[in-house]
Order: C-alpha cells, then structure tokens, then sequence
C-alpha cells in the first residue's frame, strides 16, 4: 500500500491506502473525556497502541480535558504525533494486516537535523488498535523522508498513477512557498534538483497571527479566549468571531499582522530569488496559509500560482511519488 503523509501542525494530511482515500485530521491529540451523549459519535477516533491511549482530531478539541497543541520540532516524537499518525492509516484502510511503501516530509528548517529520527520512527511494525475496530499491524516497509514544498513539485510532476504528465519541469526552474502554521519554506529547484543557496524555511506561520488574536480577546473579549487555537485559526481564516450573539469583524485586530507577515514571507522570498524572481519560471504557492498570504504573494509575483486546495499539496505529491518509486522498484 502506497502512502503519502503530511503531519501538519494544523492538520494531519494522508492520501493513500484502500482505493486511495483521503484522511484529514485536526492535529490534537489527548487523553479521552468521556461524553453524556453525542449524535456524532462515528466522528470519534480514539487510538490505542504502545505510544498511550488519545482520543484524535475534531472530537479531541471539543472534549479533552487536558492538551497542548504541538509546535515545536520535537513534535514528531511525542505520542500524539505518532497517534495522529495511527488514525490516519486507520482512516485510509481497516486491514487488520498490512505493508506500506511511505513518503512523508518534514519543514526545510528541521529536515536536516530531523530526517533520520522521523525514519527511524515510522520504519518497521505497528500494532494499534482504533477503538470500536479490530487491531491492525502496519508494517511500513520502506520510508522516505523529504522536504515539505517538494510534495507540490511532484504533484505536478506526476499523476496519481505515478506516471510522468509534466516532463517540462525537469527543464524548468521553479520555486514553492509552502506556508504553513509554524513555518514557511522557500524551495528553489531547477531541473528537479533543489538549490540550497536559494532555499530555506523560516518559523513565522499561521500561529502567529492566532497568538495576537489571543491577545486581544484576553483584554476585549475575555470568554471567547476559552476557545482553542484551531477555533481561533478558523477564525482568522473567515475573519469575523462570535461573542454570544455578537458579530465581531476581526479585520481591525489582525489586519496588521497578517499584512506584516505577508510582506516578510514576500521580503524574504525576493531577499533570495531577487526582486521579481525572474529566473523562475513559475512560483508555486501551497499550505494552509495560502488561504490569508496567498493573494500578497501573486500580487508580488506575476508568474506566482495557488494551487486548488493548496493544504493537500505535500500529502498527494507524497502519494504520487511513493506510487512512482513502487513502480521503479518493481522493473528493477
């Protein structure tokens, strides 16, 4: 079974398994609180394994008692992140035995340091059980680590079939921004190879804005900073919160701040591929944050372009890239 996975620090992202299924996964994992009643109780996904036992996602927002969202660099080896990643798989398939070949990514700034720590976890068997379902062994065979912002260069490159469509790009020069909510990536790649004195990551993200919008309603609306983060990103993203049966506009309190990080994600992406990043043919423009940046950055470049759905870019160029290599492996 072929898998691509993107552990966000928004949403868990996995495209792959049983007739290649998506899985999608509010990145929060915590203990389980029990509930009186719910009339949604096929949402809840609880994991057990030998990482603990967490309740993941939607659900674990709404009812957990106790929890941090993750957003360092240590994330990927704290049971939540390797609970998120058991949901997943059981969301793409309910075998109760199975084999995958995996591609998932890290951000450009932890991947060096990072990328034989996340091997290492992810290879070789695991036994977790989704309560209400039999226990599933998953053996990941063969792991492939790459930097987040190649899953878009691939996911054009390719099909779902793992097949060649855009053979041009291995001629091209390109660049990705790959905004997310703790870092924003820089790719340069020319010719499918990635240039490293024109790439870097940053940790400037989506968060950010949610730590100022925090701020604000601590002094302005202090019941609503009750709310969990990922409540607050949604809000940041529609740009207007409820108080009670209140309407506030949020474009006063967070205008500036998302003005001032769009033009740093732009600054820096002209500080290394220059002013109009000319040698690119195009700019590649993905992650969750393309939603509130994406725009500033069209406008800075002409050849700039957001991808549909730019949060699902990484996870199916991962896909497609894991059902590429299965192929090679096989004619070999």
């Amino acid at each position: 079974m072929n898998i691509g996975h993107d552990g966000g620090f928004y949403e868990t992202k996995t495209v792959g398994g049983d007739e290649e299924r998506e899985s999608r996964i509010l990145s929060f994992a915590a203990p389980p609180a029990e509930s009186l009643f719910s009339l949604n109780g096929h949402q809840t996904v609880i994991v057990e394994s030998d990482e603990g036992q967490f309740l993941v996602g939607e659900e674990a927002i709404k009812k957990a008692r106790t929890g941090v969202r993750k957003e360092s660099r240590g994330w990927i080896e704290s049971p939540e992140w390797m609970s998120l990643f058991y949901a997943a798989m059981s969301n793409l398939t309910a075998a109760t035995q199975v084999s995958v070949n995996l591609v998932t990514g890290l951000p450009l700034a932890d991947y060096a340091q990072d990328r034989e720590t996340l091997r290492a976890r992810l290879q070789g068997a695991h036994r977790f059980t989704r309560v209400g379902r039999d226990s599933q062994w998953v053996k990941v065979v063969r792991v492939r680590v790459v930097p987040q912002g190649w899953g878009p260069v691939l996911a054009l490159l390719l099909d779902d079939a793992g097949k060649v469509v855009r053979p041009e790009l291995a001629r091209q020069r390109v660049a990705v921004v790959d905004i997310g909510g703790h870092n924003v990536g820089y790719l340069a790649v020319d010719g499918l190879s990635d240039l490293p004195a024109e790439t870097r990551g940053t940790e400037r993200g989506a968060w950010h804005v949610v730590r100022v919008l925090r701020d604000y309603l601590e002094v302005e609306h202090r019941g609503l900073s009750r709310l969990p983060d990922h409540r607050l990103m949604e809000a940041v993203v529609e740009g207007e919160i409820w108080d009670a049966d209140r309407k506030v506009d949020l474009t006063p309190v967070v205008g500036g701040i998302l003005e001032e990080v769009g033009q740093e994600i732009v600054d820096t992406a002209r500080q290394y591929w220059g002013h109009d990043a000319a040698t690119f043919r195009s700019v590649i423009v993905c992650g969750g944050g393309a939603y509130l940046w994406g725009e500033r950055v069209k406008r800075a470049f002409r050849q700039a372009v957001i991808l549909e759905r730019p949060e699902m870019a990484n996870a199916v160029g991962f896909y497609r890239f894991a059902v590429n290599q299965a192929h090679s492996n096989k004619s070999r």
